[in-house]
């Protein structure tokens, strides 16, 4: 990795421009030039070995199963937060901290399993937002408020300003490869 020298301007700038806890600038560029998620070795393909992947490909997604669809299982997903915004509780409720709650609550009960892995890859430089207890975030420091998720084993960090708790709830629907529309909807939620 190379390192390279840029003003306090444009480092303020990069650095405005994070959408998750731990983005790092690389990231940052990257999704600011529109350039793939990790560096892709090009390749010269010959026409006819084009034409027997794209074969393959369509051979194979003539065979998947139906069931089990995960764009179903997202799509499940996705209807569930929607209620949760739609909801008169969700629309009337004035504090940033119970909104937070209710929508990682939604997010859990959608897909438990992905939730718990969203968990344990969402943390602070030096904060851990997660925990199955309340004990052990209450470990990582003499200021931390903790709740418990609502209807599930989870506990989360509750004394973030309301950008940071965005990030957070934002963070857990990335990971759960949320559509970025209802992403960027619920980041307005917590300016």
């Amino acid at each position: 990795m190379k390192n390279i020298e840029v003003d306090d301007e444009l480092y303020q700038y990069i650095a405005s421009r994070t959408q998750s806890i731990g983005e790092s600038a690389s990231d940052i560029l990257r999704r600011l030039l529109r350039l793939p998620s990790s560096p892709q070795p090009f390749v010269l393909v010959q026409q006819n070995t084009l034409n027997e992947l794209k074969e393959l490909v369509t051979e194979k997604s003539l065979k998947k199963p139906v069931k089990n669809d995960p764009e179903t299982h997202l799509e499940k997903t996705v209807q569930r937060v929607e209620k949760v915004l739609k909801s008169e509780a969700f629309t009337q409720e004035s504090k940033n901290v119970v909104r937070f709650l209710m929508l990682l609550s939604a997010l859990h009960k959608a897909d438990p399993e992905t939730f718990s892995q969203a968990t344990e890859s969402i943390r602070g430089t030096e904060r851990t937002y997660f925990a199955k207890t309340e004990q052990a975030l209450l470990s990582h420091g003499s200021s931390v408020k903790a709740k418990q998720i609502p209807d599930s084993p989870f506990w989360v960090v509750t004394n973030n300003n309301t950008n940071r708790k965005g990030l957070i709830v934002t963070g857990v629907m990335e990971f759960m490869q949320l559509p970025k529309h209802l992403i960027e909807r619920v980041k307005m939620l917590f300016v």
